[in-house]
């Protein structure tokens, strides 16, 4: 099956699951990702790796979208309002769950930089399912701000995590040789070009929108001029070695802050963006492989134990500590579960950093991707319909009292 076809079967099962996982009560993102692991390599094979690789733009322009969306949130008043307890909370939950899945994986006996890597990896929570899952419950109230929040900051800490990690790691194996100093200079370098590269470059991407944003009034020169801007953001990111994650973050931020148009471009990519939404989380569900789920052993049994321990303790004592609401400490936890692309990512980093590594890290975070990808974005849904934040939850009660 060529590429057009696949893209066509995609948006086409994609479409059809939507509306079969109503009947279910779960949410969309959940059939969608279920719907490419039914075309995808895992299951009927109609989608193969080769379509799956040529339909990454796709996932690309989607993630930029999510991120520049997450990214429009930090306006600088609201940063001073809620940004000190959104820190307080992401702190505690990300340096819990590293904190309890490290040490999961020592008392398994794993090589400690396995388990170091590992628990840096475990911080990350997926913003794309996540976000999904707020949008279409239309989720709004202090949980779901502080969610948003969270998911934000939370991949800036993972990445931070990793790197220290990784420095960790290099300097154990340069002591030896005399190589310490080059080797700490080195990952310091690497971090702060990462972290400051990815920012610079998506200020300077937000400063081009806020600029053109002005003379551009039409529903599809708003849409031309803001996908040409995440295009060129993330492919610059992805050439210069940045990360393509911070990078759209910022994008937003700086368009936010910059801009009064930040609402109208919302609302106009909000029209337009759930064929892309689809496409990404179809694709994301193509990509995964179920039989690893078969092979996940007790490493990777702990390690999904671990993190979920970590997320829900950590998210409370996160929420009590910054003074915020029951409801908030009770269910925060719960909406933060999901763990995708940046875990594969990094991963994927470990692949080529480590080799020697990276098969004990793949095995476990793979399988572990699988399972959350799935339960994730329905331990959201159940968090925000209990918070009471849900409106589509009146909604469907209404609908269900007049029928």
């Amino acid at each position: 099956m060529n590429e057009l076809s696949s893209l066509g079967l995609i948006l086409l099962f994609a479409l059809a699951a939507g509306h079969l996982v109503k009947f279910a009560r779960i949410p969309e993102v959940t059939g969608y990702i279920l719907a490419g692991v039914a075309v995808g390599p895992s299951g009927l094979g109609w989608v193969s790796h080769e379509n799956l690789a040529a339909l990454e733009i796709f996932s690309e322009v989607a993630l930029g979208l999510i991120l520049f969306s997450i990214g429009s949130i930090f306006e600088m008043r609201r940063v001073r309002g809620a940004g000190p307890a959104v820190l307080r909370v992401t702190a505690t939950e990300s340096i819990l769950a590293a904190a309890l899945v490290s040490a999961a994986m020592l008392l398994l006996g794993l090589d400690w930089r396995v388990a170091i890597l590992l628990g840096a990896i475990a911080m990350a929570t997926a913003p794309a399912s996540t976000l999904m899952v707020i949008r279409e419950r239309n989720a709004a109230g202090p949980m779901t701000d502080t969610l948003v929040g969270v998911i934000g900051v939370n991949n800036l800490f993972c990445l931070t995590a990793f790197a220290i990690a990784a420095t960790v790691i290099d300097l154990s194996l340069a002591t030896g040789s005399g190589q310490a100093l080059s080797t700490l200079y080195r990952s310091t370098y690497l971090l702060v070009w990462q972290m400051l590269g990815s920012v610079a470059l998506g200020y300077l991407v937000g400063l081009l929108l806020a600029a053109w944003a002005t003379r551009v009034t039409d529903h599809g020169e708003v849409l031309i001029l803001f996908t040409g801007c995440v295009l060129l953001c993330v492919g610059a990111a992805m050439v210069l070695e940045l990360s393509t994650l911070v990078a759209s973050l910022a994008v937003g931020a700086t368009m936010a802050n910059l801009s009064a148009h930040t609402r109208r471009i919302l609302m106009t990519i909000g029209r337009t963006d759930p064929p892309f939404y689809a496409i990404f989380f179809v694709i994301a569900g193509a990509d995964l492989d179920l039989s690893l789920v078969t092979s996940l052993g007790i490493a990777g049994l702990l390690y999904v134990a671990a993190r979920a321990a970590g997320k829900l303790a950590g998210a409370k004592l996160g929420a009590q500590k910054a003074g915020l609401n029951e409801t908030v400490q009770r269910y925060l936890g719960l909406a933060l579960m999901a763990q995708a692309g940046l875990a594969i990512g990094l991963t994927l980093a470990i692949d080529k950093r480590y080799p020697e590594l990276a098969p004990n890290v793949t095995t476990v975070i793979l399988a572990a991707v699988t399972i959350s990808e799935i339960i994730g974005p329905v331990a959201t849904r159940i968090a925000i319909d209990r918070a009471g934040e849900g409106r589509a939850v009146a909604e469907e009660l209404q609908a269900e009292s007049s029928s």
